[in-house]
């Protein structure tokens, strides 16, 4: 029998489960086939990098992995994010001084959305690549593990027979958490430049099915869960989200469910419902709107309808539906003014709660491969030494700063400041 060990490196906050909703799904598959349980042996290591922050070194992880024996172990997978970036290959190196000799396996956004080129120079130890939806293409790591070359694996996912792995109890949840993920869909209909949520390889939603994700919800309100955040990228795209907002109104659950969301779907024959729904148990609203600048949305190949936006604005606040919306700042064509006009337009339509968020240019999307055309210049910031954009040919790095201390503000009365 093969033995595998997953290391995720998590980002996990006070009152969450520790083990990320990703991995769980993982071997909730995996173990839930006799067949591919009986080929591999998997152990799971959670690294939440909140505990350790962005100044960590792997010699940090030495005691730990050397504690597991990592010898025995055919192949080690790591979760490769951007959050864990800059630990990714000293991790690897560590592991062979610890004795490791099998097959590296990486996989996460770091990994779909690299070319093979650019992934096999990066990660020059690596033996198997797993993008996309994982969940099949892991549990059938033991096809690839004799290969003398890197390998790459994307092995399409059946989305009627994964597991789930609340139900499975791969994801055990304790009376009363605080919050817990779920997922009714996974990818998104819609094709933001900027954004990685898209399916690159088949630009298809996959759909839970509903049974399903009925029973987890009835698990989860069994559980008296505080917070279940839906991580459907687009929740209200499709009738299937009336559905499910029904069956939880139903269950008479006092959990709160955060819903992301896109403002121009609430219209149509389908808008009197969503809203009525909206009102009849504790539902919050996310929405990335990104920018109210038309102009800078066509650049992101968004092009928002604002009529549609601020419509569904003024109804969520007639009918006191909590809500809030997501902008970015250091878009292409974005200068200190349209911002500001998008934060102002924002608070006077009744906007209570509005953040911001910098730029982040992600391997494999469009906008990655556009950075020079618009003179984009990137930075390692925060904590996790995270490239953001911090300059462009539409602003300069004085004007980011000073969108970067408006987004961290964002009060009404933050004027424009004089850019030194």
């Amino acid at each position: 029998m093969t033995n595998t060990l997953i290391i995720s490196f998590d980002l996990i906050r006070h009152g969450e489960i520790t083990k990320p909703l990703a991995i769980a799904s993982l071997l909730a598959h995996q173990r839930s086939n006799e067949r591919l349980r009986g080929q591999m042996h998997v152990e799971h290591l959670s690294i939440n990098m909140l505990e350790h922050g962005g100044t960590a070194t792997p010699e940090q992880f030495e005691v730990q992995l050397a504690a597991l024996d990592v010898s025995r172990f055919n192949a080690i997978a790591l979760s490769a994010y951007i959050w864990n970036e800059y630990l990714t290959n000293g991790i690897i190196a560590l592991l062979r001084r610890l004795g490791f000799l099998g097959k590296v396996v990486l996989g996460g956004y770091q990994v779909t959305y690299g070319n093979r080129a650019e992934l096999l120079r990066r990660y020059p130890d690596c033996q198997v690549f797993i993008s996309g939806q994982a969940e099949q293409a892991f549990a059938e790591l033991t096809d690839h593990l004799d290969a003398d070359e890197p390998v790459f694996v994307n092995v399409p996912v059946d989305f009627t027979q994964l597991a789930s792995p609340y139900l499975t109890g791969e994801l055990p949840v304790p009376m009363g958490a605080g919050m817990v993920r779920l997922e009714t869909k996974r990818g998104c209909p819609y094709r933001c430049s900027f954004c990685a949520h898209r399916d690159l390889a088949t630009h298809r939603v996959h759909k839970h099915p509903l049974d399903k994700v009925f029973k987890e919800l009835a698990f989860l309100t069994e559980h008296r869960v505080q917070r279940v955040n839906i991580l459907d990228p687009i929740f209200n795209a499709g009738k299937e989200c009336l559905d499910i907002m029904q069956e939880i109104v139903q269950l008479r659950t006092r959990s709160t469910f955060t819903l992301q969301s896109r403002f121009e779907n609430i219209r149509g024959q389908q808008v009197n419902a969503f809203l009525d729904l909206c009102t009849q148990a504790n539902f919050h609203l996310e929405f990335g709107l990104q920018t109210t600048d038309h102009a800078v949305s066509k650049k992101i190949d968004r092009a928002n309808r604002m009529d549609l936006v601020d419509a569904a604005i003024e109804q969520l606040v007639e009918r006191e539906i909590p809500f809030e919306v997501s902008l970015i700042y250091g878009l292409p064509g974005q200068t200190l003014e349209s911002f500001q006009r998008s934060i102002d337009h924002l608070l006077s339509k009744g906007c209570r709660d509005v953040k911001a968020w910098p730029l982040m240019l992600l391997p494999g999307t469009k906008l990655y491969d556009q950075k020079d055309q618009w003179a984009m210049r990137e930075d390692a910031m925060g904590e996790f030494r995270i490239p953001v954009v911090t300059e462009s040919n539409s602003y300069t790095r004085p004007e980011w700063e000073v969108m970067d201390r408006m987004a961290a503000q964002l009060l009404p009365t933050n004027r424009l400041e004089k850019v030194a």
